[in-house]
C-alpha cells in the first residue's frame, strides 16, 4: 500500500508580515477534501515548516539545519560557486509588489514564475550590471534564483509565501546587520525597473517583477555532498529545495500533473510527494480568487488523495499546510464524533 503526502506550500493564515491587528481564518469554501482531512485526521504542528519535516522523514536529519539555498544550489553542479567565506547563497524569488498610498502588498500571484528564458536574461544582465564585486545571480529550474553574495553574511528573512496575502512592512531584519543586503536589494529594484523584461511581460499583460526576494540563508552555509539512495520516493512539484534535495538523492523531482490520478500510475511506490502551491494558478491573467484556486487544488489533488484512502488505494495520506501537518489513516474515518469545521479551522 501506498501513502501520500501533500504540501501546499505557499498557504499561510497568519502572514509574517500582515500587520498587527489579528486577522479571521478565510471562509474557503467547496474544500471537502480538506475539510475532511482537517476533520478526521491526525493534527501536529510544524514548528520549523515543511522542508525540516521532510527531510527527517527521508531520513536527511543531516540536512535539516542547511540553508535551504544551499540545498536549491545542488542544482547547479559545477555552476554553483562554491559557497562563499564570509559571505553568504541566497535563493532570490522573483516577485511583484503592489504599492499602496501607505503600505505595500504581496499577492500570491505576485509569487512570479519566470519562464527558463526570462531567468537567463535576469541573469546576464545583473552580471554585466550589478556583478562586478563577484555578486551572482544564476536561474534555478524551479523559476527562482540563486543569489551568491560574497561580502553579505547571512540573515534570517522570511520566505516570501509566508507574507503572501498581506501587507510587507519589512521584507528584511532592521538594523546595520541588514544594511549591505538593504543596498543591494534597492539597487536591484531601481534595476528591475528598467529591464526590457519587464516592459515585454507588461505588453503581454503579465505582472512586471518589481523585486527579488531573498531569503533561504538561515541555516549552515555548505555544499551538502551528493549521495545516491535507493528506495527515494518519487516528487512532484516546482520548488527550489525540494529539487535541490532530489538532486541530492540522485534523483529528480517531476513536474505536478493536472490531476492526482496521473501521479498515482506514473509513480508506484510505498510514498509520493507532491509540492503544490495556490499562487502558481493564478498567474495566467484569469480573474480568479485565491478561494477559487484552493478549491480547484482541493478538487485534483487531496479530494482524489481522499477517496482513494476510502476505497483502500491508499494506506494513508498526509496533508500540510499553515505549519500543520494532518496525516489521515485508513481508520480515521471511524471518528465520527469529531464535528466537521468550516474552511481552513483545522489547519489555523
Amino acid at each position: 500500500m501506498r501513502e501520500i503526502v501533500i504540501v501546499i506550500a505557499d498557504l499561510f493564515l497568519a502572514p509574517l508580515a500582515a500587520a498587527a491587528a489579528p486577522q479571521p481564518t478565510p471562509a474557503f469554501a467547496d474544500i471537502p477534501g480538506i475539510q475532511s482531512a482537517g476533520r478526521f485526521g491526525t493534527r501536529g504542528a510544524l514548528e520549523r515548516g515543511w522542508r525540516e519535516w521532510l527531510a527527517r522523514t527521508l531520513e536527511r536529519a543531516d540536512l535539516a539545519d542547511v540553508a535551504p539555498a544551499c540545498i536549491a544550489g545542488a542544482t547547479l553542479d559545477a555552476l554553483w560557486p562554491s559557497a562563499p567565506a564570509g559571505g553568504s547563497c541566497w535563493i532570490a524569488t522573483p516577485v511583484h509588489l503592489s504599492a499602496g498610498l501607505t503600505r505595500v502588498h504581496l499577492n500570491h500571484a505576485g509569487l512570479l514564475q519566470l519562464s527558463a528564458e526570462e531567468l537567463a536574461t535576469l541573469a546576464f544582465e545583473f552580471a554585466r550590471t550589478l556583478g562586478a564585486d563577484g555578486t551572482t545571480l544564476t536561474p534555478l529550474a524551479c523559476g527562482d534564483l540563486l543569489l551568491c553574495t560574497p561580502a553579505i553574511a547571512s540573515l534570517t528573512t522570511a520566505e516570501p509565501a509566508r507574507c503572501a496575502g498581506g501587507v510587507v512592512t519589512e521584507v528584511l531584519p532592521p538594523g546595520p546587520a541588514a544594511a549591505a543586503l538593504r543596498r543591494l536589494m534597492a539597487e536591484i529594484e531601481i534595476w528591475l525597473h528598467g529591464q526590457a523584461l519587464n516592459v515585454a511581460r507588461t505588453r503581454r499583460g503579465a505582472l512586471p517583477v518589481t523585486a527579488l526576494w531573498p531569503w533561504g540563508a538561515d541555516g549552515r552555509i555548505v555544499r551538502p555532498p551528493p549521495r545516491v539512495r535507493e528506495g527515494m520516493p518519487p516528487a512532484f512539484g516546482r520548488d527550489a529545495w525540494l529539487e535541490g534535495l532530489w538532486h541530492l538523492e540522485g534523483r529528480a523531482c517531476r513536474v505536478l500533473p493536472a490531476h492526482l490520478e496521473e501521479v498515482l500510475e506514473a509513480a508506484p511506490g510505498p510514498l509520493v510527494v507532491l509540492v503544490t502551491q495556490v499562487g502558481g494558478q493564478l498567474q495566467d491573467g484569469a480573474e480568479e480568487s485565491l478561494a477559487q484556486s484552493l478549491a480547484r487544488l482541493d478538487a485534483c489533488f487531496v479530494s482524489p488523495a481522499m477517496l482513494a484512502l476510502r476505497r483502500g488505494q491508499l494506506s494513508g495520506v498526509t496533508l500540510i499546510l499553515n505549519d500543520v501537518h494532518v496525516r489521515v489513516g485508513r481508520a480515521s474515518r471511524f471518528r465520527l464524533w469529531r464535528r466537521q469545521r468550516a474552511g481552513l479551522e483545522s489547519f489555523a
